[in-house]
């Protein structure tokens, strides 16, 4: 196992146990007929030693795991005894305890020796009755050791500190705010001849810059936060309805932001247990289909620059394109659109709030909602949401989601007189073409037609009087180039491009959640406020679903 990635969390719990057992220690010497006292102890001994094991530290549980039986031996014994030789000997083990998580947290070897720290520990048992010391394990000692001193650790702090996920939110929002002024600096330095202000400027932006890059790595977590507890999930969920699932979790290293992990959490659980409860046959449907009687659900993060890609696939039954169609024409949707789309744009109607395909309801799903909530949850955060599904074989789930929140490298365009930004991740190109280039809805794009939509007929926005020579188009992804795919390309005719900036974007609050096209707001640096463009919505649009 590669325990690298698990250091510091190592550290941060070794580090606590340590600092309690320093304590427990000082207060057994006061009170050496306290049980409470011991009890506790002897939990932070046996902390520290899982720890160690479970990273492969072995020099280090050997130490902790021989205090451990000696706090043991007092407790089963129920002696009232911790002489001043016993505890003077555990301070001493502590301190190379301590010294051998300083070595661990500067990358150096654990070369200490143990072996006379052990040995003393063994002889240290005096105060117990010879019976009980031997039931221990112990030796009687063969000859009072004087106490030596503490090895003199003295006063160090450690690298490794413990700080509320809220102190990094408000860092993340003080650092918004600097670039919302960064920008105004900027447009006054334009402005003026001064070099030196320009410099300063320049300056101030990369000092910013990196306040950025090391906050939003702080806040940084890896994949596995949120999946670890999907095994006990699936497996309760399958048992109940008479399933055999294995879970298979891929890309559990990969890191995201804290907030997009913790919003992604409710919307996982759903898909899973969609996959177990409609997706995944019970045995003997599998064995029929020629099926192993074992389901399987894969869950898989692959990063991508600077984006993150989650994919839940199963091996169930898929899901019908026409019985979606059916359950769509059957809640009011336009016969039309419907029989027009494809099976792919079929699969999206899952997503509609109130459609469902469950024959009954039960206490995991089957009430029409989940996709829908997935669906806005992901978008909200500035993702996109594909399904692909194949009757009989399986389905899969593709979640595309930045790595962070909040701040964006965006494009700064203007539409019919107003700002609006556009996300840089999904940009392809920007193209002036001739006005003539543009052939009604589609643009030709590398020898080939890709879709147009003028962003200002998007929005229901009037377009900008007066007739210019060129059309200023950037070519987007539909959905952030996960696919690869050319139909994952279309034109967004806007008026003009201005600049790329590192945006602070803010969530959009109500009333504002109710506007088409938007999906957040962030300031200018003279006060003008720019939504987010939701470029999701309005390639729905470039398909005549809106």
């Amino acid at each position: 196992m590669d325990s690298s990635k698990y250091k510091s969390l190592f550290l941060q719990e070794t580090y606590e146990h340590l600092s309690g057992i320093e304590k427990g220690l000082l207060t057994l010497e006061k009170t050496p007929g306290e049980e409470a006292i011991v009890d506790k102890l002897f939990r932070h001994y046996h902390s520290v030693k899982g720890l160690c094991a479970a990273m492969g530290y072995k020099t280090m549980k050997r130490l902790t795991h021989a205090q451990e039986d000696l706090l043991d031996g007092i407790r089963q014994t129920k002696s009232t005894v911790a002489s001043q030789e016993m505890i003077s000997v555990l301070l001493e083990c502590l301190d190379v305890l301590k010294e051998m998580a300083q070595r661990i947290e500067e990358d150096r070897a654990i070369d200490i020796d143990i072996e006379p720290l052990i040995k003393r520990l063994n002889q240290s048992t005096g105060g117990l009755e010879k019976g009980a010391a031997q039931r221990a394990g112990y030796e009687s000692p063969e000859k009072p050791l004087k106490p030596q001193p503490p090895s003199g650790a003295g006063l160090k702090l450690s690298s490794i500190m413990k700080v509320e996920g809220k102190v990094f939110d408000e860092l993340l929002n003080l650092t918004g705010e600097l670039l919302t002024v960064l920008s105004g600096l900027k447009a006054l330095a334009a402005q003026s001849r001064a070099i030196e202000l320009k410099e300063e400027v320049y300056s101030l932006g990369k000092t910013i810059e990196a306040l950025r890059t090391n906050i939003l790595t702080s806040r940084m977590l890896p994949f596995q936060d949120l999946t670890q507890n999907l095994p006990r999930i699936v497996r309760d969920i399958s048992r109940k309805n008479g399933k055999q699932i294995e879970l298979k979790i891929e890309g559990s290293e990969i890191s995201l932001d804290r907030s997009i992990l913790e919003k992604m959490g409710d919307p996982l659980v759903h898909i899973i247990r969609n996959a177990v409860d409609h997706g995944i046959e019970d045995p003997e449907e599998r064995k029929k289909a020629g099926k192993p009687e074992l389901g399987t659900i894969a869950v898989k993060a692959v990063g991508r620059k600077e984006r993150v890609v989650i994919e839940v696939e199963d091996d169930g039954r898929g899901i019908d394109c026409e019985r979606l169609r059916h359950k769509a024409l059957s809640i009011g949707m336009p016969e039309e659109s419907v029989r027009a789309m494809s099976d792919g744009e079929a699969l999206m109607l899952i997503c509609l709030p109130g459609l469902s395909l469950a024959g009954s309801i039960t206490d995991v799903s089957g009430r029409g909602v989940g996709m829908d909530v997935v669906k806005d949850v992901v978008e909200g955060l500035g993702g996109s949401l594909a399904i692909e599904s194949t009757p009989g074989t399986g389905t899969r789930i593709v979640m595309e989601l930045p790595r962070t929140a909040s701040i964006l490298k965006v494009l700064l365009v203007s539409v019919a007189g107003e700002f609006f930004f556009i996300p840089v991740a999904r940009v392809e190109k920007v193209l002036e073409v001739k006005k003539e280039a543009v052939s009604g809805k589609t643009i030709m794009y590398q020898e080939r037609q890709i879709p147009l939509i003028t962003l200002a007929n998007a929005l229901g926005l009037e377009c900008a009087s007066g007739e210019r020579e060129n059309s200023v188009v950037v070519v987007v992804h539909e959905t952030n180039g996960q696919s690869g795919k050319e139909e994952a390309l279309f034109g967004l005719g806007v008026d003009d491009v201005s600049d790329e900036l590192d945006a602070y974007i803010r969530p959009l609050m109500p009333p504002l959640t109710k506007l088409w096209g938007v999906t957040g707001i962030s300031i200018l640096g003279d006060g003008r406020p720019v939504f987010l463009v939701d470029l999701s919505q309005v390639a729905e649009k470039t398909k005549g679903r809106y």
